[in-house]
């Protein structure tokens, strides 16, 4: 087994371990945070793009999972465990992978029906699950807990590109290294200039970071612009903001 996969694998067992710990701590909180015992990657997200990825340029980061309730997409994983070839959305895509499937597509990567791309890896920034419910209720500590699994994941993929679904997984990952957090309206934001943060990995690779809204349906509907951009749908002017992606997937070496 090479380093990388020693390192990644190690990492999941010691999120896995931190969560069953939090699980005894927290159990009492009205809303608590839990490892998924059908999860053997670092996120269920995973399953979807990353497995075996770990060379990966570009890293997908959303914000949390939510309750992982059963559902055809865990049945689904289970039998990707039993190695299986399955699809990870096999009968069940949400809006959220909706729209990712055409934002990626505008991109010029096709991930709908199964394919995989090895340019691609998957992963919430918080690793653990909820206890029950699927939005609402979050805390700080979350982002703060995550922090550190967080980078010794980028530091095993080294990607050159993170995107970032959400202001709150833009901002923690800008905390995850030591970067500086300074905007007013997130949404301004994504248009400047100043996107994507340039940064340097510990190792001294660059990498472009990436602020874009959440493709969910509430991060769509709140990605507005000025009148002049009237008639167009939250999910087009998306797609706008990830044409910015786009030139720097085609100036990667």
């Amino acid at each position: 087994m090479q380093e990388k996969e020693l390192l990644y694998w190690q990492l999941v067992e010691d999120v896995k371990r931190f969560y069953s710990e939090q699980e005894h701590l927290h159990q009492n909180d009205p809303v608590f945070l839990k490892w998924c015992d059908d999860c053997r990657e670092i996120n269920l997200w995973t399953y979807w793009q990353g497995m075996g990825n770990l060379d990966a340029e570009i890293m997908l980061v959303g914000q949390d999972w939510g309750f992982a309730s059963p559902s055809p997409v865990l049945d689904n994983i289970r039998s990707i465990n039993d190695h299986v070839r399955t699809d990870y959305h096999y009968n069940e895509y949400n809006p959220t992978d909706i729209n990712l499937v055409e934002l990626f597509r505008s991109i010029g990567i096709d991930i709908a029906n199964g394919n995989r791309d090895d340019r691609l890896f998957f992963t919430n920034f918080v690793l653990g699950y909820r206890s029950k419910g699927l939005t609402g209720n979050f805390k700080a500590r979350w982002v703060r807990e995550s922090i550190p699994f967080f980078r010794r994941l980028v530091e095993i993929i080294e990607p050159q590109i993170i995107i970032c679904l959400g202001k709150t997984t833009f901002c923690g990952v800008l905390h995850a290294f030591e970067q500086p957090v300074g905007m007013r309206r997130y949404n301004d934001f994504i248009s400047s200039e100043q996107n994507p943060i340039h940064l340097y990995l510990p190792s001294g690779k660059p990498a472009q970071v990436f602020a874009m809204a959440h493709c969910g349906a509430i991060g769509t509907l709140n990605r507005n612009r000025p009148k002049d951009d009237c008639g167009k749908s939250g999910l087009d002017l998306q797609k706008e903001d990830w044409a910015k992606i786009h030139a720097a997937l085609e100036s990667l070496p």
